[in-house]
């Protein structure tokens, strides 16, 4: 059978491409294609998630003729949206706008609305930053948007959820991620917002290559998912 395989972030970098095909044997599981792509392609996966058709899945996940297999380093919280009844879910590398976001959330039925706004911090652990890069696994970002979305709502009854995340290259002071939320009562709104908050930043397969004054690096992450 045969699988493609995606690198993102600095597998991508080490492998020097970002995705190969692979032909495997009948009933291999992730980590056995784990272990011949470190080998293949000299890219170290210790540590890292997968995710299987844009799921994340475990290491003794079997594999099927023409899957898509993501090999993800640990997150660190391309174009394009996704919207529900109720939700904007947007992944994009365009300035994000608190107007937009206050204007979705605000609506006479929902008495309350909740913001939070990321922005890229200088200097960060004393160091003067240049810019950082944000890179994205589009599809399944956004699927990581709405399912967010979704549990946001069905846990706190909100009314409605607006989610921005950029992607490219972003300077001190920019915004790289807008969540709102409206409810018809505070707690709601505010618990609902807090949720949204520490679930994307562990789940979102976005990664931050942070350039200062002492070079680069590649913002530490947090594993969401079972890892290698």
């Amino acid at each position: 059978m045969n699988v493609t395989v995606l690198f993102f972030a600095r597998l991508k970098r080490e492998a020097g491409t970002e995705q190969v095909h692979v032909e495997l044997p009948p009933g291999s599981s992730a980590r056995d294609l784990a272990a011949g792509v470190s080998e293949q392609h000299g890219v170290s996966l210790q540590g890292c998630m997968i995710a299987v058709n844009e799921q994340y899945a475990t290491p003794d996940t079997l594999l099927r003729d023409g899957d898509e297999v993501a090999f993800l380093p640990p997150v660190a919280g391309g174009s394009g949206e996704g919207q529900g009844e109720a939700d904007t879910c947007l992944l994009t590398d365009a300035p994000l706008s608190l107007g937009e976001a206050q204007d979705f959330v605000t609506r006479p039925q929902w008495g309350a609305q909740a913001f939070f706004v990321g922005t890229v911090r200088s200097p960060n652990q004393g160091v003067d930053i240049a810019f950082i890069d944000y890179e994205a696994y589009p599809p399944m970002a956004r699927r990581v948007l709405q399912d967010a979305a979704n549990a946001a709502r069905a846990k706190f009854a909100l009314g409605g959820v607006y989610l921005a995340h950029r992607t490219g290259r972003l300077l001190p002071g920019e915004a790289s991620i807008i969540i709102a939320v409206g409810s018809a009562h505070r707690r709601a709104a505010l618990e609902g917002c807090d949720f949204l908050i520490e679930h994307l930043k562990v789940h979102i397969p976005v990664w931050k290559l942070e350039v200062g004054v002492n070079g680069e690096r590649w913002v530490e992450g947090t594993a969401g998912a079972p890892t290698l």
